[in-house]
C-alpha cells in the first residue's frame, strides 16, 4: 500500500524528483563526485547556482525589477533581518499578527528601535480570520507592511494578496511561493521563503528584493549593526556564495523547480492546490468535521479541523495511520487534525484522503 505523507514541512517531494536525486547523488556532475562534496567554488557548482537562479526566476515569475538571493537556513532568521534592510531606527513600519509565525516575526521586530504599528491582531479572534485589510489603520509614511500570506498552523490564507497604495509589501511566502500567481510585484519590496514546503528541502531560503531598495539598503544597513553574513547586498554581490552555501539543498531546489516548470509552472501548481483544497473542504463541510477558520480565508495548503471530541480526533488519526495516511496531527497549540498538501503532494493522495474522510464520516458520524 502506498504511503501518503501530509507533513506541514519539510513536505513531500514528488516521487520522480526523489528518484532523480537518488540516481544523481553519487556522481552528480559526471566527474565521479557527489553534490554533497563538490566545492562551492567549482565550475560545476557555479553552473548549478546560475541555472537555479534562472529557473527560480521563471517559476516564481519574478520580473527584472527584483533580484533573487539564496541564503542558508530557514525563513525565521529573516524576521529581524528584513526590517534592518528596509527601515532605519525610529522609522515607522506596519505588521500583522495572523498566526504562530507572524507572531514570532512581530516579537522580533518589537525588540528593534522602530515605531511598529500592529495593524491587525489575530489573537483577538483566536486566529480564525484575517480581518478586512481595507479597514486597517496603516500610517501612510510606513516604510513597509509585513504580511504572512499563508498561516500553516491555523489554516488561514489571504484569498488575494492585498495592496495598500504606496506602502510597500513585505511577504513571508514560505508556504505560498511557487503556488500562487497573484504576487503584486509592482507593490512588493521583498518576498522571503524557505524551500522545504513547495519547492525543495530544508536548508535554504530565498529572498526576492526590489533592485532599487536592495541598492538603498547598502546605506541603511550601516546604521543597523548588521553582520555581513546577513547583509542582502553582500549576498547579492557574492552571487549567493558569500560563504559556503547549502549546496545539496540548492541542488534539490533546482530539481524541484525544474519539475514544477515541466509540470506547467506555478499556474499549474496553483490550480492543483485549489482542486485539492476543494476535495478536502467538501468533506469537512459535509458533516462530523468542524473546520477551524472562517470560510473566506481558508488555506489552500493546510486543512485544520477537528471532530466533536479529542478522543475522536485521536481515533481518526489512528485509523488514518492504518491506511498509510501519515503526519496529520494538529499543531501542539491547536490540537485536532492538520492535513498539509503542498506542491509535492499528488492529486491521488488528496483523493485518497478525501475518500477516507468520507468513509470515516459514514461509519462513525
Amino acid at each position: 500500500m502506498s504511503v501518503h505523507y501530509f507533513s506541514p514541512g519539510p513536505a513531500s517531494l514528488p516521487e520522480s524528483v526523489r528518484n532523480q536525486i537518488k540516481e544523481e547523488l553519487l556522481d552528480t556532475f559526471g566527474i565521479g563526485v557527489s553534490v554533497m562534496e563538490i566545492s562551492h567554488r567549482s565550475k560545476q557548482y557555479e553552473q548549478l547556482n546560475e541555472e537555479t537562479q534562472a529557473i527560480a526566476r521563471k517559476v516564481f515569475q519574478v520580473p527584472a525589477t527584483h533580484s533573487i538571493l539564496f541564503s542558508p537556513g530557514g525563513a525565521q532568521q529573516h524576521f529581524s533581518v528584513v526590517p534592518k534592510h528596509l527601515s532605519a531606527p525610529g522609522e515607522e513600519i506596519a505588521y500583522t499578527d495572523t498566526g504562530v509565525w507572524a507572531h514570532l516575526a512581530c516579537e522580533e521586530v518589537f525588540a528593534l528601535p522602530r515605531k511598529v504599528h500592529l495593524v491587525f491582531d489575530g489573537r483577538t479572534n483566536d486566529y480564525v480570520s484575517l480581518g478586512n485589510p481595507q479597514d486597517w489603520d496603516i500610517p501612510q509614511n510606513s516604510k513597509f507592511i509585513h504580511l504572512t500570506v499563508n498561516n500553516t498552523v491555523y489554516g488561514t490564507e489571504y484569498p488575494t494578496i492585498p495592496t495598500f497604495g504606496n506602502i510597500p509589501l513585505v511577504l513571508d511566502m514560505t508556504s505560498s511561493l511557487a503556488a500562487r500567481t497573484d504576487i503584486p510585484w509592482e507593490s512588493t519590496a521583498l518576498v522571503y521563503a524557505s524551500a522545504q514546503k513547495n519547492f525543495g528541502i530544508a536548508g535554504v531560503s530565498v529572498i526576492i528584493m526590489n533592485n532599487d531598495l536592495l541598492e538603498k539598503s547598502r546605506e541603511i544597513t550601516k546604521h543597523n549593526h548588521l553582520g555581513k553574513a546577513h547583509s542582502y547586498h553582500a549576498i547579492y554581490d557574492a552571487k549567493s556564495a558569500l560563504n559556503t552555501p547549502p549546496v545539496f539543498s540548492i541542488f534539490a531546489m533546482n530539481r524541484m523547480l525544474n519539475w514544477i516548470d515541466h509540470s506547467g509552472g506555478t499556474p499549474a501548481m496553483e490550480q492543483w492546490s485549489l482542486e485539492k483544497a476543494k476535495m478536502i473542504y467538501s468533506e469537512i463541510d459535509a458533516g462530523l468535521y468542524i473546520g477551524r477558520t472562517h470560510k473566506n480565508c481558508r488555506s489552500r495548503h493546510n486543512f485544520v479541523f477537528k471532530l466533536p471530541t479529542e478522543e475522536q480526533d485521536n481515533h481518526f488519526i489512528a485509523e488514518a495511520a492504518k491506511h498509510n495516511l501519515l503526519e496529520i496531527k494538529g499543531y501542539r497549540c491547536v490540537g485536532g487534525i492538520r492535513v498539509s498538501m503542498y506542491n509535492g503532494v499528488c492529486m491521488e493522495s488528496a483523493s485518497v484522503f478525501a475518500e477516507f474522510m468520507r468513509d470515516y464520516r459514514k461509519k462513525y458520524g
